[in-house]
């Protein structure tokens, strides 16, 4: 029996992004300040969202056990 391939597919489009801009003062001359942000479909939206929370839920995951490991020196102290 074969066991089942994951396939991953990367698709590439060119990105276009919102622009605001600014200028603020430095100590010698002005400073422009660009922040681009991405024009994202709604189910790219959709896809970036699980991704950051996917990888957030690890990190809480990650810190969860570590202070499972820990819990007896918070009962100690109290």
């Amino acid at each position: 029996m074969i066991a089942p391939r994951e396939v991953i597919v990367i698709i590439v489009r060119p990105f276009t992004y919102d622009s605001d801009a600014h200028i603020i003062s430095g100590r010698k001359n002005m400073i422009r300040i660009e922040n681009l942000t991405p024009q994202l479909t709604a189910e790219e939206c959709m896809e970036q969202r699980r991704c950051i929370e996917e990888g957030l839920f690890e990190v809480f995951i990650k810190y969860e056990k570590h202070n499972e490991n820990d819990s007896y020196l918070g009962a100690a102290a109290v």
